[in-house]
């Protein structure tokens, strides 16, 4: 029995069998060898090592008297286990042998010396596996791979990551697929079509691998390592294959995607305007539409009760009246349509935010910054600086671990310095984060004045927009509409929560002259409601 490092190396377990045969030819009796190979130290419980296992089993049955291992630490490494080695043997009789000596465990000075030897084997064992672990987190600050095949993108040099050019590019189209509003399923059409291999080989490109391929930071720069014993957990930056913005935008693009993925999954004949950003207001499900135009009806409705419906037995338990949530009667959808277009157009032509300042002021009081492209690069170099001075700032806690250890640093000096070095570990994270989140807030920037030359001057003309036009702009303004119904006006309530502040945003002037006139916009609130009543109490 011994590790996969002895066992590797060719001449430990020969050299354990050699001097346990000699001892067994010493003695006279005949021999069996049992062997685990280099598997012994990965598992402790007996029921976990077939070898030692079958060892035990045939000591209880009484097919062992004498027993040789070269060391202590051969049959177990921790206590539980000794322990019951020792009571099989004291009870079946067995002499214990090893390199130094033997073992007649019915005497108890034997037996006390045993235990003492067990328990420096668990000792040297738990020693040596935290100096193990101590040492792969070292490795991991200073930005070696921790173990196991790296991502699809990656290949490893020197135990550090490095991006495979031929499978980045494909990352890269992935990621801009997903952005452009691509599914998963014609992603892995592409691929495929491409004679693009998987990390595993075996078979093509599942839905499965492709999302859990999106959900990598490690395309971005950065990877979280966690400790399974201490917890601890170790940002590590990695070659980055992707920009922080495009990872953001796919992740963005994601959740959006999940949150309405069964209405995607459901054929839709009829153009619906405002269903993809309704949500009930009762118990959040996305709204869904009905148009069936033999019996002329036009509806927006919460699909809970058609739901639960069939989760409780679907023909077998009829629906009735009241089945579902508050949303008790759906609303008609041109009314509601007319009603909700009539009031993004208002706001849109009454807000000073929109209409006048948006590139110099709106962006400016949302906390975001336009920037050139030449800001662009030196913000992305920053990151990428901060980046490496995280590695090496890792590399020396690591160091400063090791050599505590080894006691070539004092207790004082260990805690001080470890305090520093977190604390500047902290500073070095904490402008990262802020490096990041900037660099995503330029992208952010853009496309909302990519949005507003398109749209944000052409108030006037608004009504000759094609319904897609009208549809791509209503979700230019509102991110999101809620909507309870009111049983005791039998009337619906729509809340539309914006983009931007712009209900009842105004101009405050600063200062007013000759050569200049000063002023600024004061932001409104970024949420309005309105109802939508029944006509004539029936629809």
């Amino acid at each position: 029995m011994s590790t996969t490092a002895q066992a590797e190396q060719g001449t430990s377990l020969e050299s354990q069998r050699d001097l346990g045969v000699k001892k067994a030819k010493e003695l006279g009796f005949d021999f069996k060898v049992w062997n685990e190979g280099g598997r012994s130290s990965h598992h402790e419980n007996i029921a976990d090592r077939p070898e030692l296992n079958a060892l035990y089993v045939a000591m209880k049955a009484g097919q062992v008297k004498h027993l040789w291992v070269y060391d202590q630490s051969r049959l177990s490494r921790n206590d539980q286990v000794a322990s019951v080695f020792r009571y099989e043997c004291n009870k079946q009789g067995v002499t214990l042998y090893t390199k130094d000596g033997q073992f007649d465990l019915s005497s108890p000075q034997d037996k006390f010396l045993k235990q003492l030897l067990d328990a420096v084997a668990e000792f040297d064992n738990v020693t040596r596996a935290e100096r193990t672990r101590l040492g792969k987190m070292n490795r991991v600050r200073s930005g070696s791979w921790h173990g196991g095949p790296p991502p699809f993108g990656y290949k490893l040099e020197n135990r550090k990551l490095v991006v495979v050019d031929e499978e980045a590019k494909w990352v890269k189209r992935i990621f801009q697929e997903i952005v452009k509003g691509g599914a998963a399923t014609y992603i892995k059409q592409v691929l495929d079509s491409n004679g693009v291999s998987p990390r595993r080989k075996k078979g093509l490109w599942t839905i499965g691998s492709i999302n859990a391929l999106l959900k990598n930071t490690h395309y971005s720069g950065h990877y979280i390592y966690t400790d399974s014993k201490s917890g601890q957990t170790i940002e590590v930056q990695c070659p980055s294959i992707i920009d922080q913005i495009t990872w953001n935008a796919a992740q963005h693009k994601r959740t959006s995607e999940v949150l309405r993925q069964s209405q995607k999954n459901a054929t839709s004949k009829h153009f619906y305007l405002l269903r993809d950003l309704m949500f009930c207001g009762h118990c959040g499900r996305p709204i869904s539409g009905r148009i069936i135009k033999s019996r002329a009806e036009s509806s927006y409705y919460c699909p809970n009760k058609e739901r639960e419906w069939v989760e409780k037995g679907g023909s077998e338990s009829p629906w009735k009246r009241g089945m579902g949530c508050g949303f008790a009667r759906a609303m008609n959808i041109p009314q509601t349509d007319k009603l909700v277009w009539e009031l993004v157009t208002s706001l849109h032509a009454k807000s000073s935010t929109l209409k006048e300042e948006v590139k110099n002021r709106v962006l400016k009081e949302n906390g975001i910054k336009i920037r050139t492209d030449a800001e662009i690069k030196a913000l992305q170099a920053k990151i990428r600086k901060l980046q490496k001075d995280h590695s090496k700032m890792n590399e020396t806690l690591g160091n400063l671990e090791a050599n505590k250890l080894l006691g070539a640093v004092s207790d004082l000096s260990f805690a001080v310095t470890l305090v520093r070095i977190r604390e500047a570990l902290g500073n070095i994270e904490a402008e990262l984060a802020n490096s990041r989140l900037e660099l995503a807030g330029t992208d952010e920037s853009r496309k909302w004045v990519n949005w507003v030359k398109e749209f944000g001057d052409e108030v006037e003309t608004l009504d000759v927009l094609t319904d897609e036009q009208k549809k791509e702009y209503i979700g230019g303004l509102v991110k999101r509409i809620d909507v309870r119904y009111e049983s005791d006006n039998r009337e619906h309530e729509l809340t539309l929560t914006m983009h931007l502040p712009i209900v009842n945003d105004g101009i405050k002037v600063v200062r007013d002259g000759q050569q200049a006139r000063e002023y600024e916009v004061t932001p409104g609130t970024d949420t309005v409601s309105l109802v939508c009543k029944k006509k004539d109490g029936r629809g």
